[in-house]
């Protein structure tokens, strides 16, 4: 029989990511680390399989992640969430993989007709549809429009600050989402 008070010692040592946070900014105690990304590795993996395509690619974002992370802890200050934080240091890993610049975005068409474009006010992802099949529909999307429907719908940023992360002009990141979700739905629509 498998003896788990190991892990259950541990679970109980460090049974809140603020706790483990604040063990590691202290002592640099790898065991608290090691619970960091054991709470937030799941997340964090399914925030870069958004981003990027396939499964090698989101776990070197991750793996990216959590040594930036490591690095940079003494530079979170505790102003916001961990979480929050680390999240943002996971997309800002999966944009740079994406290598994209203004001339991506603008390019990038779907030569949609207008009887395929739907209005922007349309509920684009319906409840019943599952997380699985929007993966795979997000996963067939060029990178540009996937990295526009994460930022805006999925992280909630702005299109002021998706401008700034990605170097487009707002109008830019409007017109991007618009044609994204009308990309999304036909995508979801022939699945």
């Amino acid at each position: 029989m498998a003896d788990f008070s190991f892990y259950h010692s541990f679970l109980l040592k460090f049974s809140s990511i603020h706790i483990a946070v604040d063990v590691f900014q202290d002592s640099r105690d790898p065991e608290a680390f090691n619970a960091i990304y054991k709470m937030l590795s799941p997340k964090l993996y399914y925030v870069c399989l958004r981003y990027l395509k396939n499964d090698a690619d989101a776990q070197d974002a991750l793996q990216e992640t959590f040594v930036t992370a490591y690095r940079k802890i003494d530079s979170f200050l505790g102003q916001g969430s961990f979480e929050g934080w680390i999240r943002r240091i996971a997309v800002n890993t999966c944009l740079s993989k994406l290598r994209i610049d203004k001339k991506q975005f603008e390019q990038e068409d779907y030569n949609l007709d207008k009887a395929q474009i739907l209005s922007e006010e349309e509920e684009y992802l319906q409840k019943e549809e599952t997380e699985a099949k929007l993966l795979r529909a997000l996963k067939e999307l060029p990178d540009g429009y996937r990295t526009i429907i994460n930022l805006a719908i999925l992280e909630d940023y702005s299109h002021r600050e998706i401008g700034e992360l990605l170097n487009i002009t707002e109008s830019t990141s409007r017109s991007q989402l618009s044609r994204a979700k009308a990309a999304l739905k036909l995508k979801l629509e022939h699945e």
